[in-house]
């Protein structure tokens, strides 16, 4: 390989320097794709939020058409409210007044049987006054009786006058007796009634208070439901004209849909002119750079060569001495390292990467001030091994792991892919090196190929800075 490296940076050159001319077109052919990388990623972004508008205003009309359903029944359930508390209203007025008479009704007992108890008392009265006049007579008819029969025969008819006004006398004393029992009764049941009437008159008061307040409340209840039926039809206007707005805005929402896929379409298309033109920049560099006999890039096109042959061998002898095995060499399997961000990936063979191969990595950036970095990856982009200074513990800070934690981590960005995938004797690319907190750094890549026991690997990467061309 270091051979056809050889031939390829010496052969005749008829354009000796004109690779340092490409070089800046390429740095600016590289920011032009960043920047439409940009602007791709946030038309994507554009796009997402676009869909989530359609999304929401989807929303928003099923949200209006329920909501305006929902008020519509709520409308006729607060009209049937209204209408049954009405109704409610006038039931409870009817029954306060029955109430109200019930009451007056048993509030006048007492005075009632105040009366009745006088009347009661002068039929008492009066029935004594008989009774003592009863008896006065039947003491009279004996004395008479008597009387008659003294006179004998004289008297006889003066005699049955006397017995029949003494039966009279006795009969009107029984009747004296019974009016006498009679008031008794009655005396009891008219106090019964006063007692029963002052004790019942509370409740009558309460139920009056009670029906009068239900009637307050009812009435309070329509009142509310008057001015409910009323804000309910305020909110039923307000939805209408919210969803002829939201309809008026559908077309509007069509036109952004359209305009973002089509931008994201111009856009997609011009990103893959620019890659286009990338790799023709490259090739044309490539092919620049083979061609010349010198130039500022040739010395370290060497310096990877050489590298890569000494990462070769220590990858061969590592197979040869069982520290690994073909399988595990090949095995690109890649487990994501947990917790780690930007993540970061464990195979089969990054252990023994490191092992066999760090210690060459660390030497070549004692090469020239202007190496930034040198590692080995996978045909896969995949780095298991970089410089120290690269392959720090991950903290909490995803931008400094970025810049700082770059060890066991797949690039699939343009540079790394084609680091990875390179069969060529080397290959020059100039590229923007995300450096995390750091920001981008311009810089150019050599990739040579890793041909590992006959089969393609993948590579070795020097990056450097355009500082090298003094």
């Amino acid at each position: 390989m270091a051979s056809s490296v050889a031939r390829a940076v010496s052969a005749p050159a008829p354009f000796d320097g004109l690779s340092q001319r490409i070089v800046p077109l390429g740095y600016l052919v590289v920011e032009t794709l960043a920047f439409l990388d940009g602007l791709e990623a946030r038309s994507a972004a554009n796009l997402s939020d676009v869909e989530t508008l359609r999304a929401v205003g989807n929303h928003i009309s099923h949200a209006i058409a329920e909501v305006g359903a929902g008020m519509a029944q709520l409308s006729a359930a607060a009209s049937e409210a209204e209408n049954a508390a009405a109704e409610r209203l006038e039931a409870i007025a009817v029954s306060s007044e029955r109430l109200r008479r019930l009451g007056e009704w048993g509030t006048g007992i007492s005075a009632r049987t105040d009366a009745l108890d006088h009347v009661l008392a002068e039929i008492v009265a009066a029935n004594g006054q008989i009774g003592r006049i009863t008896r006065q007579v039947n003491i009279l008819a004996v004395n008479a009786s008597i009387e008659a029969a003294r006179a004998g025969e004289a008297g006889r008819g003066f005699a049955i006058v006397a017995d029949a006004i003494k039966e009279l006398s006795r009969q009107t004393a029984q009747a004296a007796s019974g009016v006498e029992e009679s008031i008794a009764s009655l005396d009891d049941w008219t106090r019964m009634m006063r007692d029963d009437a002052a004790r019942y008159a509370g409740e009558f008061a309460a139920g009056i208070a009670g029906a009068d307040a239900t009637r307050q409340v009812v009435g309070l209840i329509a009142k509310e439901m008057t001015r409910a039926r009323t804000g309910i039809a305020q909110v039923e206007g307000s939805m209408r004209r919210l969803d002829h707005d939201n309809q008026t805005a559908q077309p509007v929402y069509d036109a952004i849909d359209s305009n973002a896929h089509a931008v994201a379409r111009e856009l997609g298309a011009a990103r893959d002119r620019a890659g286009q033109m990338m790799d023709t920049c490259e090739t044309l560099l490539q092919r620049t750079v083979e061609s010349e006999q010198e130039g500022p890039d040739h010395r370290f096109i060497a310096y990877v060569s050489g590298m890569a042959a000494r990462v070769k061998d220590a990858m061969e002898r590592g197979l040869n001495r069982g520290l690994i095995d073909r399988q595990a060499l090949f095995a690109f399997d890649y487990a994501p390292i947990p917790g780690s961000n930007p993540v970061q990936h464990e195979t089969p063979f990054a252990r023994f990467i490191d092992f066999a191969v760090q210690d060459m990595l660390e030497e070549a950036l004692e090469y020239d001030p202007a190496v930034v970095f040198c590692a080995i990856c996978d045909r896969n982009g995949y780095i298991p091994t970089h410089n120290r200074k690269f392959s720090h513990a991950p903290g909490p800070d995803p931008a400094w792991n970025a810049a700082h934690c770059r060890n066991r981590r797949i690039f699939s960005d343009r540079a790394g892919r084609k680091a990875g995938a390179n069969r060529a004797p080397f290959l020059l690319q100039v590229y923007r090196r995300d450096m995390g907190a750091e920001g981008f750094v311009m810089m150019k890549d050599i990739s040579v190929p890793l041909i590992v026991a006959g089969t393609h690997w993948g590579g070795l990467r020097m990056g450097y800075r355009e500082m090298s061309a003094r």
